[in-house]
């Protein structure tokens, strides 16, 4: 036969357990979604570095409204490297070759988004992607063909 009050203790000894589980299980999930929205964000900038319009600032602006857009905190992230990984001194996506390797890493500090202070996970988080540049070959006009 159950005392009076037993359900009470057991539940007031296990919500303690419960809550920090269920916190855990959330801020994880938190940190999976930004993980994800960062590769994103890097694949866009490398996209779009990747077609030669736009300038390492432009690429830049692109992908930090990616992540405002987002939802998340850009306050303090360090600036978006964009590297040309075949030939650095075509850096400036507006120069690329065809099939020039650009390479976008977006880092974000875990303080811009964490819901609580779990600075056992990481500083920061990273997204990463490449892709290869598709500017045109160039084409010599008809009267530069050897005959």
């Amino acid at each position: 036969m159950l005392r009076p009050g037993a359900a009470a203790v057991e539940f007031a000894v296990l919500l303690p357990l419960i809550a920090s589980l269920l916190l855990g299980l959330w801020e994880f999930g938190r940190l999976i979604w930004v993980q994800q929205t960062l590769s994103n964000a890097a694949r866009e900038g490398a996209r779009q570095a990747a077609s030669g319009e736009k300038s390492q600032a432009g690429v830049r602006q692109h992908v930090r409204m990616y992540l405002q857009r987002a939802g998340l905190n850009t306050t303090g992230m360090p600036d978006p490297e964009v590297a040309n990984l075949t030939a650095s001194d075509r850096a400036d996506p507006r120069t690329g070759r065809h099939l020039d390797q650009y390479r976008v890493r977006v880092t974000l500090p875990t303080a811009n988004f964490r819901l609580v202070a779990f600075h056992y996970l990481a500083d920061a988080l990273t997204g990463e992607s490449t892709f290869a540049c598709i500017a045109d070959i160039p084409v010599g006009s008809p009267s530069e063909e050897i005959p």
